[in-house]
């Protein structure tokens, strides 16, 4: 029986997998060599030297589902997204249990546009991830791409749960909530993730709409204009200068 014992290594935005405990220790001893110069070269760069010593690690570990997943991480870095899916195709197909290799193979998906594949191995991600708030977050993301607003909300509601101060899951589970005029519920939400986050002016601006959908002039014009004291340059700045002017006019 093959034992896999993995280290996770961070680097450079991606998340790596070091295999400590392979099937043949002669073929591991070589391939490993290979995947962790794999891992120095793209550290310093050399991505398509990283490649080619990912790609030596599968050919002498073929079955090898951290390998797999490293190749597929470093050809997305390249932009080769149709090799790195089918790399991280083999890593699934080599450990389904893992949430890490899905989670790749589903954001891989997810990127070109394959939604309803991608929700597939977000979900198995979410049941063998344990509580996992990115997790139900890509799978909220996916479920919202795929026109299932209930859906999505229930995931960004439960990665809420785990993870409640992070502003960005907060701030699209109000926009569905506003999307199925849900009022009262959003501006609840809205006003938690400016409590959790009082700089950010997403979630000013996500208060100021839910507020003006319930006609609470007064204070949503103050959430507005707090969005341009944040961020005078903010990329919504029109938009949020002729709520303004609206809500100025309606309250003459």
């Amino acid at each position: 029986m093959r034992v896999h014992k993995c280290d996770v290594v961070l680097l450079a935005g991606l998340t790596f997998l070091v295999c400590l405990c392979p099937f043949s220790v002669a073929a591991t001893v070589e391939s490993k060599a290979h995947a962790e110069r794999g891992i120095a070269l793209y550290k310093q760069g050399k991505v398509d030297d990283a490649i080619a010593e990912f790609r030596k690690a599968v050919e002498i570990d073929p079955q090898n589902a951290d390998y797999h997943n490293n190749l597929s991480l470093v050809l997305q870095s390249k932009g080769q997204n149709q090799d790195a899916i089918k790399e991280a195709q083999l890593a699934v197909k080599f450990r389904p249990s893992s949430a890490a290799t899905r989670t790749n193979l589903a954001d891989l998906l997810y990127s070109a546009k394959n939604y309803f594949e991608a929700e597939k191995h977000y979900r198995q991600a979410v049941r063998s991830g344990g509580k996992n708030a990115q997790y139900h977050y890509k799978l909220g993301l996916c479920l919202q791409s795929l026109q299932k607003p209930a859906d999505a909300q229930k995931e960004f509601e439960e990665a809420l749960k785990i993870q409640p101060k992070d502003a960005e899951a907060r701030i699209l589970l109000v926009q569905l909530l506003r999307a199925q005029k849900h009022s009262d519920q959003a501006q609840k939400e809205a006003r938690l993730a400016v409590k959790y986050a009082e700089k950010n002016p997403d979630a000013h601006l996500c208060l100021a709409d839910s507020l003006k959908d319930l006609r609470q002039d007064k204070e949503s014009l103050k959430e507005y204009e707090t969005v341009l004291k944040l961020k005078p340059d903010y990329s919504n700045a029109s938009y949020v200068k002729q709520c303004i002017d609206y809500l100025k006019g309606r309250r003459i």
